[in-house]
């Protein structure tokens, strides 16, 4: 009996995770978007608006900082951004998630996505 419910859990386990997707797809186009930290002071530009993620709290997703701004970089491309200014990266953790049990928490990103104006032609 103990052995049948052990291959019961394993088989499940299987069927699972065989299911899961991990592989993170990133267009050329959208790794052009330039990634800063702090406001371009030497160029000017115009703000698009705000980009967000949040990660999922499985082992089977990106919950790394990389891939939160990968998938940053995404959306404001697709809004036609040239670059993004990160307001804050918070990158998933392992604790306590509620009712005393555990696991990851969600990571979370944001950014302004922006597009540089062209300076005039003398």
């Amino acid at each position: 009996m103990k052995f049948k419910a052990m291959f019961a859990s394993l088989l499940l386990t299987l069927v699972f995770t065989g299911c899961a997707k991990t592989t993170v797809v990133t267009s050329d186009q959208a790794s052009k978007v330039q990634v800063l930290y702090t406001v371009p002071s030497q160029q000017p530009y115009e703000e698009l608006g705000l980009v967000s993620t949040q990660t999922g709290q499985t082992i089977f997703h990106d919950r790394s900082n990389e891939g939160m701004l990968i998938k940053l970089q995404e959306k404001a491309y697709k809004m036609g951004a040239d670059a993004i200014i990160v307001r804050s990266v918070d990158e998933s953790t392992w604790g306590f998630v509620g009712d005393n049990s555990t696991g990851y928490t969600k990571g979370k990103a944001t950014a302004v996505a922006i597009k540089f104006k062209q300076s005039p032609r003398s």
